[in-house]
């Protein structure tokens, strides 16, 4: 029985990912000459390669160590959101990623961010800087409903999910507020 870790062989683990590379690269490639050769109603290989693309950005950005689960969450908001919306224009724009897809990743958001924040009270200020963030891109729906009006053509959701937002911040804040202004203090010397 051994006490330390098992090293992992850098070379190896460079070779799967340069080969997963090539498969992803195949992969694209076939998918867009079947698409090219079968189908020219609409371009679902470049689904396929918004897919990829996310499953890199995820995989890329998972598989780097001492990461924030926060900055996982923000970041997974960010590349889900661009991957529905992709895939409705894709798909000829309907408008389902604007007015349902994109306010339930916010709501999943941030009642991850919140439920972070109420298991880890004394450590709030390390999700503090990413809940702040997330709160920022779950109002964006709210600013594009006011400043463009026609786009989001079912405005339901959106409240809900700008409401769920506004909610979990507040309550974050009356739930760590104190600890976030002893942790500043004790900081910054105020």
């Amino acid at each position: 029985m051994t006490l330390y870790p098992k090293i992992i062989n850098v070379k190896s683990s460079h070779l799967a990912i340069k080969m997963m590379a090539i498969i992803s690269l195949i992969i694209a490639g076939i998918c867009m000459i079947i698409n090219a050769c079968t189908s020219t109603r609409f371009l679902w290989s470049l689904i396929v390669i918004a897919g990829i693309v996310y499953t890199w950005v995820t995989v890329t950005y998972s598989i780097r160590r001492n990461i924030n689960i926060a900055s996982s969450v923000m970041i997974q908001l960010i590349a889900i959101s661009i991957l529905t919306l992709c895939i409705d224009y894709i798909l000829g724009y309907s408008g389902w990623a604007i007015n349902l897809a994109i306010p339930i990743i916010i709501c999943v958001a941030n009642v991850t961010i919140f439920i972070l924040t109420l298991v880890s009270v004394h450590r709030y200020l390390k999700y503090a800087v990413y809940q702040l963030i997330i709160f920022v891109l779950s109002m964006i729906p709210l600013i594009i409903f006011f400043a463009f009006p026609g786009v989001i053509t079912t405005p339901i959701f959106m409240i809900i999910s700008s409401s769920i937002a506004l909610f979990t911040f507040v309550c974050s804040l009356i739930l760590c507020g104190r600890s976030i202004m002893e942790e500043l203090d004790r900081r910054l010397h105020m």
